[in-house]
């Protein structure tokens, strides 16, 4: 098991290599950082030499080769170092810097609504497979086709109107935006309630978009199972569907799903985007359309290492999970 797990770290971590090299020389072939930083309708030109000096310092210099700024980049980040940001922020911040601060809010919403929305889908998917064509698998069928063709931007609007009504009726309700309350001082108590109140509509949007997925694949798995027949065999033993699928089902339904847990935090990754934006949740979601409006080559890159992280560990523990629950597969 060791091995087999080793074996897919590594594969993992070249893959993340690979996807974030040809992220930045994509990045610093195509965006044009100094058009952003001086833009040719300025009425006040910069002296070139101050411009070079500015654009070489950030290793965004468009006179340089790109490999050669490739080159450098690289040998940043094999020392730990990500660059700095390359867009409107003449502060020169490191591109670490600004990811260690934005990452833990957005991991919140990531592990949490994708774990949430794993487990329920499990939950749902295998109900409607064992009740097949009951009131209430067709209502978790339709229910899922609606929430998969509906735009992010429309669930984060309901779930949000929804919060609004809750509050014009009773008086209470979930906060509408943000992850903290300026009003209140950090580290106290009352903005330690305020961010788990906030965090629960962003954490429900993205449980939903999860288990409406999860659960579709979940029910055909399931329904394999149930047509197997080791399973007939123990139904033949007097066991009834829902017994013999809890102990002899459910393990076998669950292997072929474990490699879609790391699809799945990608996908809520992707999704958190749009929800961040629009919670006003100041994560990775809000930095990364950030670094594209304004051209950060450094940061553009930074983000994508950390979604092929994020990816690599949970592709590695649906191995692990996998792999405990199928050996025939280490």
């Amino acid at each position: 098991m060791l091995r087999f797990t080793l074996l897919r770290i590594l594969n993992y971590v070249l893959l993340a290599f690979v996807a974030t090299s040809i992220t930045y020389l994509l990045a610093a072939s195509l965006m044009h950082p100094q058009e952003v930083l001086y833009p040719p309708i300025a009425t006040k030109p910069v002296p070139p030499a101050t411009a070079h000096a500015y654009l070489e310092a950030r290793n965004i210099n468009p006179d340089t080769p790109l490999f050669a700024r490739y080159a450098r980049w690289l040998g940043d980040l094999l020392h730990g170092n990500l660059g700095v940001t390359s867009g409107t922020d003449r502060a020169m911040t490191p591109v670490l810097d600004v990811l260690a601060a934005r990452v833990p809010l957005s991991l919140r919403l990531v592990v949490l609504g994708t774990l949430l929305g794993v487990v329920l889908g499990i939950v749902v998917g295998m109900i409607s497979a064992v009740r097949r064509n009951s009131i209430g698998d067709v209502a978790a069928t339709g229910s899922s086709f609606v929430l998969l063709s509906l735009p992010t931007v429309v669930v984060v609007l309901l779930v949000q109107q929804i919060n609004q009504i809750v509050i014009n009726t009773t008086g209470f309700g979930l906060p509408p935006t943000g992850a903290t309350n300026p009003a209140l001082p950090d580290g106290s108590t009352e903005q330690l309630v305020y961010h788990l109140q906030a965090l629960v509509m962003p954490t429900i949007v993205l449980a939903l978009f999860g288990m409406a997925s999860y659960s579709r694949y979940m029910k055909v798995t399931t329904l394999d199972v149930l047509g197997s027949d080791y399973l007939r065999t123990a139904r033949a033993k007097g066991l009834t569907r829902q017994l013999a699928m809890r102990r002899h089902g459910l393990r076998m339904a669950l292997i072929p799903m474990g490699q879609y847990f790391a699809f799945a935090v990608g996908a809520a990754f992707t999704g958190s985007l749009f929800v961040e934006l629009m919670f006003n949740w100041h994560g990775i979601g809000k930095f990364t359309v950030h670094a594209l409006n304004s051209a950060d080559v450094n940061g553009t890159a930074g983000v994508v290492l950390y979604a092929a992280i994020l990816t690599l560990l949970s592709a590695t523990f649906a191995d692990i999970l996998q792999g405990i629950l199928d050996p025939r597969i280490r």
